[in-house]
């Protein structure tokens, strides 16, 4: 089954990865068909197993191949198509794709989570999604003190519709 891993924080500061490595690795541990999308942990492939197991056995073979601990958050076609289906943002997104982001996540935002989001909130829009986050930046990430949870892994909205079609591709 073609399936989306979302590796969290490669590819920042000292989290270095070379995609080609991790190519490599994957394709070592028995994933087929296994493509990187530009340089930041977004990896399409083929894999029997789905969900949190294969989130599990990705994180495993990771760490023990390339010495990196990381959250991989993995999605398929249809979940990723459902993803853009549901996008709350729509019309934001076409005009402004690099400034509305996805946070993948395992489990809903917490109450307590919103709340510290609301305290540090600017002008940035949120909207909750079957396990992600929905956040609309009008004034980009760079500047925004958003303090978003950290058990999710984030991607622009150009790069959510890519994986989404790297995902559809046979």
């Amino acid at each position: 089954m073609r399936q989306v891993a979302l590796l969290r924080g490669v590819n920042l500061g000292k989290r270095q990865v070379v995609m080609a490595d991790l190519r490599a690795v994957l394709e070592h541990a028995g994933f087929a068909n296994v493509r990187t999308l530009l340089a930041s942990g977004n990896v399409v492939l083929d894999a029997k197993l789905k969900g949190a197991k294969l989130e599990a056995k990705l994180e495993q073979v990771i760490l023990d191949a390339l010495g990196l601990t990381t959250d991989v958050h993995v999605r398929d076609a249809d979940q990723l198509e459902a993803i853009i289906a549901a996008n709350p943002f729509k019309a934001f997104g076409k005009t402004n794709p690099n400034f509305l982001v996805v946070h993948f996540m395992r489990a809903p935002v917490s109450a307590a989570e919103f709340e510290v989001m609301e305290k540090t909130r600017a002008r940035e829009e949120w909207r909750q999604g079957e396990n992600c986050l929905y956040i609309k930046f009008p004034d980009g990430q760079g500047p925004s003190k958003l303090k978003t949870p950290k058990l999710a892994t984030a991607r622009n909205w150009n790069t959510v519709t890519k994986l989404a079609a790297a995902a559809c591709a046979a």
